[in-house]
Order: structure tokens, then C-alpha cells, then sequence
């Protein structure tokens, strides 16, 4: 059924990659699904205590990801992301063993650094074992069956909850360790091409743009992008707490949407970042993704004033808008990442990209709190008016750094990006 959906690569490393990217989801599934109940019920810690102790490990994460990335250029983005899932499956394997804060704040920190270090070299794995030709259709493919995955660790996790016990919480956190041990052994057996490796110490001789954190049209563009990417926190913070205390509309409806928009997902994303296979496809979309993340802002926005039978057709009719917005971002997001960076840095330029979302993901939940869910209708449509102004801002980055681009030495730009005539 997944072969023909078309979310799975063709080509044999790439298609193996995949499916190893399906066991190593199913198990954050599982992760998401139980592990809030497992810290607060099983290891005995405050929800405050929770929220820190991963605040710090995200924090500690971001602030070394580009230096994975690096590492990927230096010695190859395989053995890098290799690492970083054994270090995930000890961590995890780990957590079942903590009943102590302290504890427990170390490993969030060392599980907080490998997550945000494979976050950072997927991409330049995936340019590696795809090439030019693949590299932004197989990151839409691997965004699909990412939500494949997840949804089958959701449903597994199911159980768990229903059982609401120790046992059964630690059950998934020690399933997550499996899984990623398993990914790892399938990534291990992965035949992958030969590259050419960047010499130690090279980095210092090369000119600026040869570094992402020296490289300004890069970083503004990630930055907007990052900006953009707050709609990953909008759905799995604000909508269920807004939904659940400010309409009419029955609990239940939080599961169709999350189906709704795993859906759309698996189904959409490929096809979707078929127009971003240039850095003007991905302006076009990026602005797409603004539009339409607005308007769904303003859709949630009226919902607490409907009666209970509008809003629940109001939050299906939301939940396709937003997907929407959803795939646009992500799609130009994939192009500005792979189109914008030189070839022979993309470890050091993909960390260095994902760092946007990464922050989105740690301050995401305080800013929209204080944002919509403390000013209800009027904070909507100010996060209407930010998606906005991140899509404008990120498409003008973006034009302003492929002109640039265009116009550098080669030794200095590496490749330039696919400009439509």
C-alpha cells in the first residue's frame, strides 16, 4: 500500500533509508504517545521538572548541531548519523533506568544533543545517498513516511494507555530504544556512495559563504523558515488546549484532525514539492504557506463564536487549510536548505538550517501561549499577520540569496541553485 502511495523511493539505498526512517518514527510514536505519563507516573517528576529538564537538553542540542554537522563533511554523514541514533537508543534505554531528577537531566541533555544532531544531518544524508537529481523528492518522501511511522507508534501506544501502568509506560520507552538500535543496524547495512571527504582544517581557508554561520543570506533565510515552521507547534500545543477550553466542539474532534492531517500528509508531500525543485518554486510555495497559515489562523479565530454543529465542519475545513500551509512551508524549506548551501558543506548547512525549527520547537509553546491562548480571537489573527511576515521575509531572503548565489565564484558557491527561465 505504501509502494503505491509513491512515498517511497525508487532507487535501492534510498528506498532502504526509508524504510529504516518508518522503524526509527514508529518508535517516536511510541515516545510522544507515553513518555509525559512515563516521567510524571513512572520516575515520579513534576510536569515543571519535565518541561525543563528537555527545555535544557533541546537548548544543549541546538547549541552543538552545527557542530555535527561538520563532523558529517569531515567524516561522512552516515557514520555521524549512525552514532547519533546508538547514542538515541542508550539514552532511551537509559531513561528506563532514571528515578532521580539529576538523573534524568543528564540523560535528557544527551538525548537532547543526538536528537537535534540527527535532525541536522538527515539532509545531508539524504543529498549524499540521493545526488542533486533525488535529494528534494526523497526529503518529501522521508517526510511521509515519517507520519506513516508515527501514526503506527500512536496506534501501538494506544495499549499502553489503556493498560496506565508502570509497566506498560516503560514499555514504550524501552520500545523507542529497540527501534532505534534496529534503525541503526539497517542504516549500518546501507551501500552508499563514495564521496569526497573535506580535509581537516579546511573550513578556515575557505571564504565566508563556505560557512554557514558566516553565510548571512543563508541564515536569514533559515531563520524565516524557522519562523514559518511555528505552525508544527500551533497544531500539537494550541489547537488541542484552544479547542478543548474555548469551543463548543466535541474532544473527539482533536483525533480526526491529527488523522486528517496525517492523511493529507503521506498523500500530498511529494506531489506538493514537485513545484519547489527550484529556488523560485520554493518562493512560490513559501508564500503559499503564509496565505494559508494566516487563513487558518483566522478560521480558529471564529470558531469559539459558532454553535457546536458549524464548528466542527470549521475545524475540518481548518485542518485541510492548514495542512496545506503545512506542506507549502516544508517543501520550500527543503529547497532553500538543499539549493542555498554548496555542495561540498551540506552537513555543516543542513545542522545549521535546522536550527530555526529547532528553536520553534523549544520556544514555540511560551510564545503561543502568551500569544493566543492568552488573548484568544485578537491573538489569532496576530499569529496570522507573523505567518504572514515570515513567508514575505523568507521568500525575500531566499530571491535576494539565490541572486547572490548566482553571482559568486564557484569556489565560493559550490553550485548554484536551479533558477526557472
Amino acid at each position: 500500500m505504501i509502494s503505491r502511495l509513491g512515498i517511497l523511493p525508487t532507487e535501492g539505498s534510498l528506498r532502504a533509508f526509508a524504510i529504516a526512517n518508518i522503524i526509527n518514527t514508529v518508535g517516536s510514536g511510541l515516545y510522544l504517545a507515553g513518555s509525559a505519563l512515563f516521567f510524571t507516573h513512572v520516575v515520579r517528576l513534576g510536569v515543571d521538572q519535565v518541561a525543563v529538564g528537555l527545555t535544557i537538553g533541546t537548548a544543549v542540542g541546538l547549541a552543538l548541531a552545527t557542530r555535527f554537522g561538520r563532523l558529517a563533511d569531515l567524516y561522512g554523514p552516515k557514520l555521524i548519523y549512525l552514532v547519533l541514533l546508538l547514542v538515541q537508543a542508550s539514552a532511551m534505554a537509559a531513561f528506563t533506568l532514571v528515578r532521580s531528577y539529576l538523573a534524568f537531566l543528564v540523560v535528557a541533555i544527551v538525548s537532547g544533543i543526538a536528537d537535534r544532531g540527527i535532525a541536522g544531518t538527515v539532509g545531508a544524508f539524504v543529498h549524499h545517498l540521493g545526488g542533486r537529481a533525488n535529494r528534494l523528492t526523497a526529503r518529501a518522501q522521508l517526510r511521509a513516511t515519517t507520519n506513516v511511522g508515527l501514526g503506527v507508534g500512536t496506534l501501538l501506544a494506544s495499549a499502553a494507555l489503556v493498560a496506565n501502568t508502570s509497566t506498560a509506560y516503560t514499555l514504550l520507552i524501552a520500545g523507542n530504544s529497540l527501534l532505534f538500535l534496529i534503525t541503526a543496524l539497517m542504516v549500518a547495512r546501507l551501500a552508499t556512495p563514495r564521496i569526497q571527504l573535506r580535509p581537516r582544517g579546511q573550513n578556515a581557508a575557505l571564504p565566508d559563504r563556505s560557512s554557514p554561520i558566516r553565510n548571512r543570506p543563508y541564515l536569514l533565510v533559515a531563520a524565516g523558515n524557522g519562523l514559518l515552521s511555528l505552525h508544527v507547534t500551533t497544531l500539537s500545543f494550541a489547537v488541542p488546549l484552544w479547542i478543548a477550553d474555548r469551543t463548543t466542539a466535541p474532544i473527539w474532534i482533536l483525533s480526526v484532525i491529527l488523522v486528517v492531517n496525517t492523511v493529507l500528509v503521506i498523500g500530498f508531500q511529494v506531489r506538493v514539492s514537485a513545484g519547489a525543485k527550484t529556488v523560485a518554486g520554493g518562493v512560490r510555495l513559501s508564500r503559499r504557506a503564509g496565505l494559508a497559515l494566516a487563513t487558518s489562523c483566522i478560521l480558529m479565530a471564529v470558531t469559539p463564536h459558532v454553535g457546536s454543529a458549524v464548528v466542527v465542519v470549521l475545524l475540518l475545513l481548518w485542518a485541510c487549510v492548514f495542512t496545506f500551509g503545512e506542506l507549502c512551508q516544508s517543501s520550500g524549506g527543503f529547497c532553500f536548505s538543499f539549493e542555498l548551501a554548496p555542495d561540498t558543506a551540506h552537513g555543516a548547512f543542513q545542522s545549521a538550517f535546522s536550527l530555526g525549527p529547532g528553536v520553534m520547537r523549544a520556544c514555540g509553546p511560551s510564545l503561543l501561549a502568551a500569544l493566543v491562548l492568552k488573548h484568544g480571537t485578537v491573538g489569532w489573527f496576530a499569529l496570522a499577520m507573523l505567518f504572514l511576515v515570515a513567508a514575505l521575509f523568507t521568500s525575500l531572503a531566499a530571491a535576494s540569496a539565490s541572486r547572490q548565489l548566482c553571482v559568486a565564484p564557484a569556489s565560493i558557491a559550490g553550485s548554484r541553485p536551479g533558477l526557472e527561465k
